[in-house]
């Protein structure tokens, strides 16, 4: 059991009266602010208290979810989150959203507290209520490059928890992976002979460490038994990381817009990988740089030729380099 694990009920709600609310339980072990409860109408909720946290406005609700802001005690105000939705699928998001709040937000006070509260709760939008509009390409395919990677590659040689918090890609990150003295930018290709590598900004091939690496892999829609979908590689990273609730409420919290927004073709189209390639970026390496830029330039992306990386190209093991770093 994780620490995280050792601070929460599975079930917050477990043996709760209906009608209980405004009295409750506490939520989080740590911090008596936070709270859970069951409404007149049977819908759960939980709550937070705080002094001094007059005149933040609430947000304007969810699909499923009624937030509130009541002015209850004095000087206290007491922001309420309600599901309203009867789901038992939804009511276990809910309860994950409930715990990753009380533990992200712990640390704030007032109106900051209940301005951070509402930020992480619109931050699990899409995992509470997928919307499945899709994906562009482009995300698509980077996304199912990461996940492939962070499942079939990383977790294979670390700690599955420790993956998850060197994975920082869904961050905005200048790179995808940071392990020690390492960083890999991950790079996928859907063809069967793509020519170049697509680099979105100037950051991303940057070193910020004393080793940078480009992972690049080719693959291919595919029907054959070593295919995996994006569905398949995400159900392989939370299978990996069942036994610690923290690590799974992370995953869960990075991958929660863009698993989200997937399409229903996209998390079952299958692929298979073609290949798989790990070049040094050195000082060498066929970059732009910051210093190269003129004033004015606000992004650059760019194309580099992959028939040029030959000599860049790591001769040791990608197993070797990853599980050693």
């Amino acid at each position: 059991m994780s620490n995280f694990d050792s601070f929460f009920n599975n079930d917050p709600w477990s043996d709760i009266p209906v009608s209980s609310y405004p009295e409750g339980r506490r939520l989080y072990e740590k911090d008596r602010r936070f709270w859970v409860s069951i409404n007149e109408f049977g819908q759960v909720l939980f709550f937070i208290d705080a002094k001094n946290a007059e005149n933040v406005a609430s947000l304007v609700n969810l699909d499923g979810v009624d937030i509130r802001i009541d002015n209850f005690k004095n000087d206290y105000y007491r922001l309420v989150c309600t599901l309203t939705i009867d789901d038992t699928d939804i009511k276990e998001k809910f309860s994950v959203i409930a715990k990753d709040v009380a533990h992200h937000c712990s640390s704030y006070d007032g109106v900051d507290l209940f301005v951070k509260v509402q930020e992480r709760i619109m931050s699990w939008a899409n995992f509470l209520k997928p919307t499945r509009t899709g994906l562009t390409q482009a995300e698509f395919v980077g996304f199912w490059g990461e996940l492939y990677t962070v499942s079939r590659l990383f977790m294979k040689l670390h700690s599955p928890a420790d993956v998850v918090r060197f994975w920082v890609g869904p961050e905005g990150k200048k790179q995808d992976i940071t392990l020690n003295a390492m960083a890999f930018e991950v790079k996928t290709s859907i063809s069967g002979d793509p020519r170049t590598i697509k680099i979105s900004s100037v950051e991303q091939l940057e070193r910020t460490t004393d080793f940078l690496y480009l992972l690049h892999l080719v693959a291919n829609p595919s029907d054959s038994e070593s295919a995996v979908s994006l569905e398949l590689l995400y159900q392989e990273c939370l299978e990996s990381l069942s036994h610690d609730l923290n690590a799974e409420i992370l995953f869960l919290q990075k991958t929660s817009e863009l698993y989200g927004k997937a399409s229903d073709h996209q998390l079952s189209e299958l692929f298979s990988i073609l290949s798989i390639s790990l070049f040094d970026v050195n000082e060498d390496f066929p970059f732009i740089t910051r210093n190269e830029i003129k004033q004015g330039v606000s992004a650059v992306q760019y194309e580099v030729l992959i028939s040029s990386l030959k000599e860049f190209e790591v001769t040791k093991s990608i197993e070797e380099i990853i599980k050693n770093g």
